[in-house]
């Protein structure tokens, strides 16, 4: 009797662990087909969010000049087959910024040349770091713990409502905000083994700026550790790949296109001037670059901090950041901060699955507990409207009427081919051409003048160039410079060049 009691009792403990294993087996798949929809859902709604907002400044002409009127200038230029000439810095924009990947865009603007393409391509590359992060973090994750797939999810999903994404969006457009989410695809092709589509993203990453040399040597030391077998034995040939980006296109091609002209390098001229310890510390340790980076971490729930050795891959960033005598890139500000964002998240990733091994018990939900900090610090820091950073003068930038249907009466007698200087957030709508400024500078005399009575509050940006005072003492000096006031609605002023 205890011989069959025992043995029906083992055949239930045997049915019970078959019965578990199955539903393990079963919730693993609905893991899969579940947890991606987060980040997804994030990256709608940071796509729309961003793009109604920058619409907003864009329409209601409180936009900035630099860089967005700047770039779309260089993006229709190449459409109109003209090269990359920017009127903004009278020179090939190769020379200052090595960004070949804005010829897809003007392929676009071939179609459809219009502000809007920028701003579209700016929020879907931002709004994708949500996605492209699930994956790569999926794939570190170890496989075989249920948890995984939402710890991925829970860690990918706030990305774009990051206060640190929020500032890329508020700088209207910069090939970057696209760098971010390629690099993140990079590195999870590399780590699965795709090895095509690993080089293509690679390359496409170099092509958004310069700078991106970083961001690709920093994958080959990760295919190196973590990449697939296919690939890890290649990884060194990543590290040769931004090498030779560096060496051809930049010191070759870049600077001989600049020719002695200007280059970001002008911005380090102070460490060449003997400044002092303190003043070397005091750059190092700036407080608001520093809370940056602490809300960066603090959005990944610290996982940074469990893979110290990754995470000081963000040290070379952020030197070059803090040490520049540009503000905001100093303090991290705009767009600046993207190039941090890389290494940080694969400190982030490498952290994860270490976090992941130490606590195989986790649950899914305790796991989604890592998307609350993220949430609340994005929005309590964040300065993208609603977020509780943007002040009254910073909101008021959004909330302005759109008035391009008047600006466009205003343009009405002026020649779509004429050199044009214009207020700096007009100068966007008048960029399809192949002279255009930002009143005042670079004012001559075969230029048009167009001007808004009432600019609002574009020049509270720490981006934009134009001085207040310096646009009025210009303005003072129109009526006496040989020029006719063509029109005046009390809202636009439009002055012909000198003499006509």
């Amino acid at each position: 009797m205890m011989r069959i009691v025992g043995k029906l009792g083992g055949a239930m403990t045997v049915g019970a662990l078959s019965f578990r294993s199955a539903q393990h087996e079963a919730a693993r798949p609905l893991a899969w087909w579940i947890a991606p929809t987060l980040p997804l859902l994030a990256a709608a709604l940071a796509f729309a969010w961003t793009l109604h907002e920058e619409l907003q400044r864009l329409y209601g002409l409180t936009g900035s000049a630099w860089d967005l009127a700047y770039d779309q200038q260089v993006v229709w230029n190449i459409s109109a087959g003209q090269g990359f000439y920017s009127s903004f810095a009278r020179a090939d924009f190769l020379g200052v910024h090595f960004e070949p990947i804005l010829a897809v865009l003007a392929a676009v603007e071939k179609l459809w040349p219009h502000p809007e393409v920028l701003l579209i391509f700016s929020s879907a590359g931002l709004a994708a770091t949500a996605p492209a992060a699930f994956l790569f973090f999926r794939s570190l994750l170890p496989s075989d713990r249920p948890a995984s797939p939402w710890l991925a999810a829970a860690l990918s999903a706030p990305i774009p409502f990051w206060a640190a994404i929020q500032e890329a969006a508020r700088d209207f457009f910069h090939p970057e905000n696209m760098a971010l989410a390629l690099a993140l695809l990079a590195a999870w092709a590399g780590i699965r083994g795709h090895r095509v589509a690993m080089w293509v993203l690679c390359v496409l990453v170099l092509a958004c700026k310069e700078d991106q040399i970083y961001t690709v040597g920093v994958i080959g030391l990760l295919m190196a550790a973590y990449g697939a077998p296919a690939v890890r034995k290649h990884a060194r040939f990543i590290v040769y790949l931004a090498g030779a980006w560096f060496l051809i296109p930049i010191l070759g091609i870049q600077t001989y296109i600049r020719n002695g002209g200007y280059s970001d390098f002008v911005y380090y001229r102070w460490l060449f001037m003997h400044p002092t310890f303190g003043d070397v510390l005091a750059a190092l340790f700036r407080p608001a670059a520093l809370l940056v980076v602490a809300l960066m971490i603090a959005s990944l729930f610290g996982m940074p901090l469990l893979a110290p050795r990754w995470l000081l891959l963000v040290v070379p960033p952020y030197l070059a950041d803090v040490l520049s005598g540009h503000d905001p890139q100093n303090i991290l500000e705009a767009h600046y901060v993207l190039l941090l964002m890389f290494p940080l998240m694969l400190a982030g990733g490498v952290g994860a699955r270490r976090f992941a091994t130490r606590v195989p018990a986790m649950r899914p939900a305790t796991a989604l507990v890592a998307i609350v900090p993220a949430l609340i610090l994005g929005f309590g820091f964040g300065q993208l409207p609603p977020a509780l950073g943007a002040g009254h003068g910073e909101t008021l930038l959004y909330e302005q009427p759109n008035r391009v249907a008047a600006l466009r009466a205003a343009m009405a007698m002026v020649p779509s081919d004429a050199p044009v200087s214009a207020d700096n957030g007009l100068a966007v709508w008048l960029a399809n051409r192949h002279t255009i400024n930002d009143f005042p500078d670079m004012l001559d005399a075969t230029c048009y003048v167009v001007l808004q009575r009432d600019p609002y509050m574009q020049y509270n940006k720490p981006t934009d160039v134009v001085n207040p005072a310096k646009r009025q003492a210009a303005i003072d000096q129109l009526a006496s410079s040989g020029r006719r006031l063509l029109y005046d609605d009390g809202e636009f002023q439009v002055w012909s060049p000198v003499g006509d």
